[in-house]
């Protein structure tokens, strides 16, 4: 009464009648062969692993330095946010500053008060005077709405109008 086997095929089936062809010394070598396979990659993955340790351990202080200036810079610009801002001077009072400055950095430009903003007019070496400009952009949020340099030797000529942050 035992029903008939079904017929199973497949790759699995095909290995199957494989191995029982071969004989059993046959059988052995295969196996044998096969630990030797698995040992080796189980040797490998542990060189891997150990090797990788190494070079995470020498990583990590670096990453670890990285973190804290981040963490620090974090910091820094939370308190900067939260310090209240100086106020810029406006008016009469930004003239005086930017005529002070033009003045401490030993400009030749003469700055005037207008309706468009300040009028800037001088000579000075161009280094200086494009330095000049980007610092008082930095410091006190001017900006320029027109400008014209000639070279003159080794000055430059310019006539400027700046805008503070407040003008339209």
């Amino acid at each position: 009464m035992n029903a008939p086997r079904k017929a199973v095929s497949g790759p699995i089936a095909a290995l199957h009648s494989r191995w029982q062809a071969i004989s059993p010394r046959e059988q052995r070598l295969v196996l044998i062969a096969a630990a030797v396979v698995a040992i080796g990659a189980a040797v490998s993955l542990l060189d891997w692993s150990r090797a990788e340790g190494q070079r995470l351990a020498r990583r990590l202080p670096r990453a670890e330095a990285s973190l804290n200036q981040v963490q620090e810079a974090a910091t820094e610009i939370n308190r900067l946010r939260a310090a209240p801002q100086a106020a810029r001077p406006d008016g009469p009072a930004l003239l005086a500053a930017v005529q002070a400055s033009a003045k401490s950095r030993g400009l030749e430009i003469g700055v005037q008060g207008g309706g468009e903003g300040l009028h800037l007019k001088g000579q000075a070496p161009f280094d200086a005077l494009v330095a000049w400009l980007a610092t008082l952009q930095k410091d006190q949020g001017l900006r320029v709405l027109r400008m014209e340099i000639q070279r003159q030797g080794r000055l430059s000529s310019v006539d400027a109008v700046l805008a503070s942050p407040t003008s339209p």
